[in-house]
């Protein structure tokens, strides 16, 4: 290091923010997607936004406080099922119903967070998912006009809102998807997600400096439910129909989940929207083409999966950041840069 050279601690670079342009570009020409006229694309749009909060969600659960949860798909139902009520039930707008929807389902996360949380490790993993299957029956038990038991139900669109319903749902999705992504970042990047990044790696060092683990886990598992459902909510505005057994299955939403962040890259910001993007392009592709059954699919891309978790442990997006080093989109942590600085003669900084 030279005399006109200072050490400079930053966490955006240049390429951070040319990235972050190009992905609010990316951003802009979905909105135009979907406030166009064709079904079919925003369809995918709406499809592809969800898949990105479902899998930045988990991975903030997973993959930043170490809570391996297997359970996610109950979050999926209850968001589902807190639109039906919210809308069907006491008739409130349809799009205004997603938001009570989420909060009702962050509100019954505390309980089951309260028995989930008991649990360790492996046994925290069967857990949620027991607590998801556990929720399923009770919701399959209720017989009401408004549940539908084990049937389900549809949601009741008001004519007025038929015409435009995947226009403004596709403009809702992009929303949620942003203020998640956004979210997430600006959650990492504070005090409180440097704290939950400490006991991901060092429970028992991050304790002895003070760190509440159980505290900062259990927002966390908060915050995932919220926004799980809040996707899953705005995604049966467009499907319409919920069935307990679909909204609450593991293989429909929870495994697709874990397959997304395992291959674009677990513990990153970018791996999930990587992984996302990938899976549901490939998804579509294969069911376009008919040589690929559900299950086959599923198989092959559980596979992958396990590969990559072997192999290639950082995901896509690892070895992107292996082949191009200190690039980022989103960068949580501080890093040492060498920047030149002229001075005059009496050492101060032009």
């Amino acid at each position: 290091m030279t005399s006109h050279d200072s050490l400079v601690i930053r966490r955006n670079s240049r390429t951070s923010r040319i990235a972050q342009a190009v992905l609010g570009l990316a951003v802009f020409l979905m909105l135009v997607v979907v406030l166009g006229d064709n079904k079919a694309w925003q369809g995918k749009i709406i499809d592809i936004c969800v898949l990105v909060v479902l899998a930045t969600m988990w991975n903030l659960l997973t993959g930043y406080s170490g809570l391996v949860s297997i359970g996610q798909q109950v979050f999926v139902g209850l968001g589902a099922y807190g639109l039906i009520v919210m809308a069907n039930g006491l008739g409130l707008n349809i799009y205004v119903s997603i938001i009570p929807a989420a909060i009702i389902t962050s509100v019954l996360a505390i309980p089951i967070g309260f028995i989930a949380f008991r649990l360790r490790g492996g046994y925290f993993a069967i857990g949620t998912w027991v607590l998801a299957e556990v929720v399923r029956l009770l919701i399959k038990s209720i017989r009401s006009d408004v549940v539908g038991a084990g049937t389900g139900t549809s949601l009741k669109v008001p004519e007025t809102l038929k015409d435009g319903r995947y226009t403004t749902t596709g403009v809702v999705i992009v929303v949620v998807t942003v203020a998640a992504v956004v979210s997430t970042y600006v959650f990492l990047r504070s005090r409180f997600g440097l704290a939950l990044q400490a006991v991901r790696d060092n429970e028992g060092g991050a304790r002895s400096l003070g760190v509440d683990a159980y505290r900062v886990r259990f927002i966390v598992f908060i915050v995932a439910s919220f926004f799980t459902s809040l996707a899953a909510a705005t995604y049966y505005i467009k499907s319409l129909n919920v069935q307990p057994d679909a909204a609450f299955s593991i293989s429909s939403w929870t495994a697709p989940i874990i397959v997304m962040v395992v291959i674009g890259g677990i513990g990153t910001i970018e791996g999930p929207i990587i992984g996302a993007i990938l899976y549901y392009l490939v998804r579509d592709y294969v069911s376009s083409h008919e040589f690929f059954s559900d299950p086959a699919f599923l198989i092959v891309t559980g596979v992958v999966a396990v590969l990559f978790s072997m192999f290639v442990k950082g995901g896509i997006w690892g070895l992107v950041t292996s082949r191009f080093p200190g690039f980022t989109i989103f960068p949580v942590r501080r890093q040492v840069h060498l920047d030149n600085v002229n001075f005059d003669q009496r050492g101060h900084g032009k």
